[in-house]
């Protein structure tokens, strides 16, 4: 197997990885966790934009916010979705306020 050949096989079972781990990610569970915890992120993130917090302290708070009402709430949910809602929450604003 050439040089060549060996970069495209190990490329294409990263790219492979990648696109499980995407489907994962937003598997059908995923997508009605992120509906559920969408308004309790915006509302985190609009709320705590303007304060005097750094940047890693609002995200920690926007965190503990979420993560609180999604207890209240009996939502199982992970680390990792909590900050994806916190990112599309940033992401979404960005894009609202033309950032």
């Amino acid at each position: 197997m050439s040089f060549f050949s060996k970069i495209k096989s190990f490329f294409s079972a990263v790219l492979r990885n990648f696109r499980n781990m995407l489907k994962v990610i937003f598997s059908g569970a995923t997508e009605v966790i992120l509906a559920q915890l969408k308004d309790i992120a915006l509302q985190a993130v609009t709320e705590l934009e303007n304060t005097d917090l750094t940047n890693d302290n609002k995200r920690k708070e926007a965190f503990k916010r979420i993560g609180d009402y999604a207890k209240g709430k009996k939502i199982t949910v992970t680390s990792s979705l909590i900050n994806l809602a916190i990112e599309l929450a940033l992401q979404y604003m960005k894009a609202k306020i033309g950032g």
